[in-house]
């Protein structure tokens, strides 16, 4: 009974002895966590110190030792730094990269409708024989025209693109480049009704118009010039034997209203290595001023220089424009 009790005492002296060991181990080790964490913030602290410390006195010196070449020198940087941004401001406008805002604001500066023939400027204000104009170089606000145009040929929409100023055609005279052979400045639909074209005579044209017979080259194109159900017919008309060629308006009964214009080869016979007839290349048929009724433009050729343009509405019966213009390959 003795040796229990004294077993039983060894072994509690034991365990106590180890729960003493355990818990100096586990403060040697929160000490030794304590005195590693201060070591490294106020290595941390002073490191940052030292850091500002040695920025502070570079900054002091370069200040202190900053001659006036430096100053020039920086001078001339900044001011080469602008150079080179004002030049890349000149490329871009002169490149005519233009964003769309600054394209709608050109456009507002433009009161009236533009429309341009082969990159000139058509006036359309009047249906008459006008002449084409070129822009003025000099002009401070020729930059107006580099707008967003909407481009047709032959009978159709092709694209939209940015209409650019060409180089120097002649005497400080430019044009619009990038542009279909009719550009025009506003979307709209400029084609209301269907154009088509045919490489024979309609049998109600040709039953009224019996001398039509006499030409071995003829196109007509037919369609509702002015939106009221009918269809008219342009027939373009030409003899290579004699050279006479010509241009000519039907109504939806097929009577003639009027040549638009003609070629009598027979006034230049002199000109024999001229071979030039009146073809579907001198029509477009378009609402060139926006009030759904189809224009016919006619492109009357001359010697040398640029073409003019004869403007023709057909409305209700009536032609309005000037007709039966003679066109000559002499000066």
């Amino acid at each position: 009974m003795k040796n229990t009790n004294k077993d039983d005492k060894i072994n509690e002296k034991s365990k106590n002895s180890i729960n003493v060991n355990v818990g100096n181990f586990l403060l040697a080790i929160l000490v030794i966590l304590i005195v590693s964490t201060g070591s490294l913030v106020y290595y941390m602290i002073a490191t940052a110190r030292r850091d500002a410390y040695q920025y502070t006195s570079i900054m002091q010196n370069i200040v202190e030792n900053q001659t006036n070449e430096n100053v020039d020198t920086i001078k001339n940087i900044i001011d080469s730094t602008i150079n080179t941004v004002s030049s890349s401001s000149t490329t871009v406008k002169e490149t005519n990269t233009i964003d769309s805002v600054d394209v709608n604001n050109r456009k507002v500066m433009n009161e009236n409708l533009i429309v341009l023939y082969n990159g000139l400027i058509l006036d359309t204000s009047k249906m008459e024989r006008t002449e084409l104009k070129y822009i003025d170089n000099s002009d401070k606000y020729k930059d107006k025209y580099i707008i967003t145009y909407y481009n047709y040929d032959s009978f159709s929409y092709k694209d939209s693109k940015l209409g650019t100023i060409s180089s120097q055609v002649y005497d400080g005279l430019v044009k619009i480049e990038n542009v279909g052979k009719v550009a025009i400045s506003e979307s709209y639909n400029a084609i209301p009704r269907e154009i088509k074209v045919v490489n024979a005579i309609p049998t109600l044209v040709s039953d009224k118009n019996s001398k039509i017979g006499d030409y071995d080259s003829t196109k007509a194109i037919i369609t509702d010039l002015d939106g009221n159900g009918t269809e008219e017919y342009i027939l373009i008309l030409a003899n290579k034997k004699t050279g006479y060629s010509k241009i000519a308006l039907m109504d939806s009964t097929g009577t003639k209203v009027s040549d638009l214009a003609y070629i009598e080869k027979s006034k230049w016979e002199s000109v024999t290595t001229e071979e030039y007839h009146l073809s579907l290349s001198n029509v477009e048929v378009i609402d060139v001023d926006n009030d759904g009724i189809m224009e016919i433009l006619v492109e009357i050729p001359r010697y040398e220089g640029d073409s003019s343009v004869s403007l023709l509405k057909y409305k209700n019966g009536e032609l309005f424009g000037d007709t039966n213009i003679e066109c000559s390959l002499l000066p």
